[in-house]
């Protein structure tokens, strides 16, 4: 769905990882962008040219941009739980971020601009474990860490405006999304043990967990498509890129980019809330939004952002230089 470039384009979590390289496609787009975050990611305005309103998705903020911008044309919802591990460690936190948040947004577009598309953010950890090979999108929903019952919850809050007040909604369920920027879960922490100096590298899990890693520029092309028209259902989709790897297959693929000798192994002890396999079914991805990084493209390029970005390291030492 094309918009008119006039009106202001609202994304909430706009300063997190997703939001971010969002706010930027969208830009680049000729949308006018409107961020909302907890906290303005460094550089939002300059590679923008939006604006920003911390503090997170409150009634103050939204009630803000409306005065300041206008309507939005239309309000991609990306704020929420960033992990399972931390909605695990503080659930009430994790609903906050999700549920609320969610709440507070379609309930002020209710008021405010009640024919404005929306997209919520979601997440695969909405079916839970137990799946073996790909996931189809209307497979049961089975979660079984606050992480995935918030995101399910969000689910049902859009469904329910849609349904009651003919809000146009769409879901992206999400599945692992990668690349430079991403500072949190594997990618991350493995380059930061090995800039550590660490060669004997041992991470938790078994190893063969499956998961569906999709690079965050084909994502954001994916949440921009599935923006509804005024369709009359409610639409979810599987963003995900049906492209399966072992965590022990993305772990030696991160240490070869790297550069070095090192020793790789796996505790064999799993974390709560951590299913076995995560694989998208993508049959029902819009067409024209096939998977476009290769994998191993995408982690090459994640670590030398890494080591350039992190690390400081001059360009030139990129791809020859072992730690």
């Amino acid at each position: 769905m094309r918009l008119k470039e006039a009106k202001p384009v609202w994304v909430t979590g706009a300063g997190g990882f997703i939001g971010l390289h969002l706010s930027r496609f969208l830009a680049h787009e000729g949308h006018q962008v409107v961020g909302f975050g907890r906290r303005q990611a460094p550089g939002f305005v300059t590679t923008t040219g939006g604006a920003f309103f911390s503090g997170g998705v409150t009634e103050e903020a939204l009630n803000a941009a409306l005065a300041a911008h206008g309507r939005p044309a239309a309000v991609y919802h990306l704020a929420g739980g960033a992990t399972v591990g931390q909605s695990v460690a503080e659930p009430l936190r994790d609903f906050e971020q999700s549920v609320v948040s969610a709440a507070c947004v379609l309930d002020f577009l209710r008021h405010h601009a009640p024919d404005a598309p929306v997209v919520l953010a979601s997440s695969a950890a909405v079916y839970g474990g137990g799946h073996v090979g790909s996931i189809r999108v209307d497979a049961t929903l089975d979660p079984y860490s606050p992480y995935g019952y918030h995101k399910r919850m969000v689910e049902e809050l859009g469904r329910s405006y849609r349904a009651a007040y003919g809000q146009p909604v769409s879901v992206a369920r999400l599945f692992s999304v990668y690349g430079e920027g991403l500072r949190k879960q594997l990618l991350w922490d493995l380059c930061g043990r090995l800039a550590a100096g660490e060669t004997d590298i041992v991470l938790g899990g078994t190893g063969a967990e499956m998961r569906d890693w999709h690079h965050v520029s084909d994502v954001v092309r994916l949440i921009h498509r599935v923006l509804p028209a005024n369709a009359a259902s409610f639409a979810v989709y599987n963003g995900g890129a049906g492209a399966a790897a072992s965590v022990r297959t993305i772990a030696a693929m991160v240490l070869e980019a790297w550069g070095g000798n090192y020793r790789l192994s796996f505790s064999g002890e799993s974390r709560p809330g951590d299913p076995v396999n995560l694989i998208s079914d993508p049959s029902g991805v819009p067409d024209g939004l096939q998977l476009q990084v290769p994998l191993s493209r995408g982690i090459a390029g994640y670590v030398d952002w890494y080591r350039a970005e992190i690390l400081a390291e001059p360009v030139h030492r990129l791809r020859c230089a072992a730690p």
